[in-house]
């Protein structure tokens, strides 16, 4: 008897030990937040980007986690046919909106179809619904999108934000609410906004956003932190002083460069690093007769092309330009994704490596230092941004290193648009060092497939029959199984084929309070901030 009453209190104290923990975790404190400038209309439809605020209260179909893999949100689940044009969702039948409306099919409906509402809706998604042919309600929690045979939709595209019918279609919306949807840029709810997130817009003050929980939510006992403060500050410096004083709790997407300004606050705060979704490269020419001795064009031999990735010390660049605040890449999948594969090409400086492929190309050195075939001397234009100190620092060192491989740079700097227009659209550049924004999805057919050179960003016009085949063996969403290995081989022969010469990519950082618990970095910032707590 005596050893049950024991073990009952031992139980007892584990439950109540257990219980304060929980209680601790829902913490009903308040985040500040600093925000660099004040944001403008909270309306997914309305932006092209969208704001830190808008993840908050707005969610969408799906959402990428911190694997830049897509978990269901709103949608519970998805199928996709076999042609890849119909995507049927089934939506989570548990979800209110703020205001306590439930969530339903008819509200995906009216956000991806908003033209079909009232074809005079103009705004930046525009491009990317046309090519949804049709729209078909199943049942309440059931949805059918039906999409153009030659659509390049991703399914990325379903994480916009869903918007409230109710509120937005003139047809049943009440009173303030009832504004034309040609003019929804004047609707009152884009600036006091209803969604179905983790929390509810509740006040807008001149320096600040103040959101609270939302006591719908359908996700478990989140969120655990009752009340969220943005404060806008007009200058990274202002911001700065205020996370070090403690007068915010979180400060992100803080620069390489920006990093090399603040204190040490190591003793009160955690950091956390965030690679972005890009990287730096230097993009080939493959275009016949583009340059070189007698217009060959030296980029269609693949040694010349490895050897430029071989000889470039990209320790060094990330080490000097951003303070060893960014990962070398060799490809267009991240580190952190799922899709990436260890067996892709890694180029780590080896100048003997590149001078014997230069060699086997034909291009041997001479007393002067320089390489030459046939009496010309191997040397091209790195055209770059000359409103850019960044890339012109970049192309500096790649000069450096080019030349100790006898290697001739010379560099163009261009102004913006001229580089844009005049030399990458009109194809009329030898080498440019660009940089170059990835898309969380792995699917690289918009840089690099053969028919991507009229209507896509391959525009050093690659072509590889190899590439082509490997990118047309993408199984579309739903067949991870099948990509997991389609992406292997495209990072493999990118890596081994060099389309690009891959550089890197910075990492940007969040500064939080100790207190704050539960972040999960990732390329796209900080993510599930529902389950962050105050310990």
């Amino acid at each position: 008897m005596f050893k049950k009453i024991i073990i009952f209190l031992v139980i007892t104290v584990l439950i109540a030990l257990g219980t304060t923990g929980c209680e601790t975790k829902k913490s009903s404190g308040c985040l500040e937040r600093a925000l660099l400038g004040e944001p403008g209309m909270l309306n997914p439809l309305l932006v092209s980007e969208e704001c830190p605020v808008s993840t908050y209260i707005f969610q969408g179909l799906v959402r990428y986690d911190e694997h830049l893999r897509l978990v269901g949100q709103l949608a519970e689940s998805w199928e996709v046919s076999p042609d890849n044009r119909e995507w049927t969702f089934f939506l989570r039948p548990d979800v209110c909106w703020h205001d306590g409306e439930p969530f339903t099919a008819r509200d995906v409906e009216f956000t991806f179809a908003v033209k079909a509402f009232d074809k005079s809706f103009s705004g930046p998604k525009d491009k990317d619904l046309a090519q949804i042919e049709a729209i078909e309600v199943l049942d309440d929690y059931s949805i059918k999108f039906i999409l153009a045979p030659e659509h390049d939709f991703s399914m990325g595209k379903m994480c916009l934000g869903i918007l409230p019918r109710h509120l937005f279609d003139p047809q049943i919306a009440m009173g303030r609410d009832k504004v034309p949807i040609g003019h929804m840029a004047e609707h009152p709810r884009n600036w006091r906004p209803v969604g179905t997130g983790p929390y509810r817009f509740a006040d807008r003050q001149d320096q600040c956003i103040t959101l609270e929980r939302n006591d719908y939510y359908y996700d478990g006992d989140c969120p655990f932190i009752q009340t969220i403060k943005f404060n806008f500050y007009s200058d990274f410096d202002t911001a700065l002083s205020a996370l070090a004083a403690g007068k915010v709790d979180l400060l992100e997407d803080i620069t390489p460069a920006q990093m090399e300004t603040v204190p040490d606050l190591t003793q009160t705060h955690e950091y956390y690093a965030c690679q972005e979704m890009g990287c730096q490269v230097l993009a080939f020419n493959f275009r016949p007769q583009a340059f070189g001795p007698d217009r060959e064009n030296p980029w269609q031999d693949r040694r010349v092309r490895q050897a430029v990735a071989w000889a470039i010390d990209r320790e060094r660049i990330i080490a000097e330009l951003l303070g060893g605040r960014g990962v070398q890449m060799d490809s267009t999948v991240p580190p952190e994704s799922w899709a990436y594969s260890p067996e892709l090409v890694t180029y780590a400086q080896d100048l003997a490596r590149a001078g014997q492929l230069l060699d086997q190309a034909g291009w041997p050195e001479k007393l002067d230092g320089w390489r030459y075939s046939e009496g010309k001397r191997l040397s091209f234009q790195l055209t770059l941004r000359e409103d850019n100190p960044f890339h012109g620092e970049i192309a500096a060192m790649v000069k450096e290193d080019l030349a100790q491989v006898g290697i001739e740079v010379k560099l163009n700097p261009r102004a913006w648009r001229e580089l844009l227009l005049g030399c990458i659209d009109a194809g009329d550049f030898e080498m440019a060092l660009m940089g170059l924004s990835l898309d969380p999805d792995p699917d690289a057919t918009v840089y690099f497939r053969s028919d991507s050179i009229s209507r896509g960003m391959n525009f050093g016009a690659y072509t590889s029959p190899a590439m082509d085949a490997i990118l047309q063996l993408d199984g579309g969403p739903g067949k991870a199984e099948t990509n997991l290995r389609v992406y292997a081989e495209m990072q493999k022969l990118m890596s081994h084929d060099l389309p690009f010469v891959f550089l890197f990519s910075p990492a940007r950082t969040a500064i939080a309070s100790k207190s704050l618990k539960g972040i999960v970095p990732s390329p796209l910032g900080l993510c599930w901030p529902e389950r962050w707590y105050f310990d």
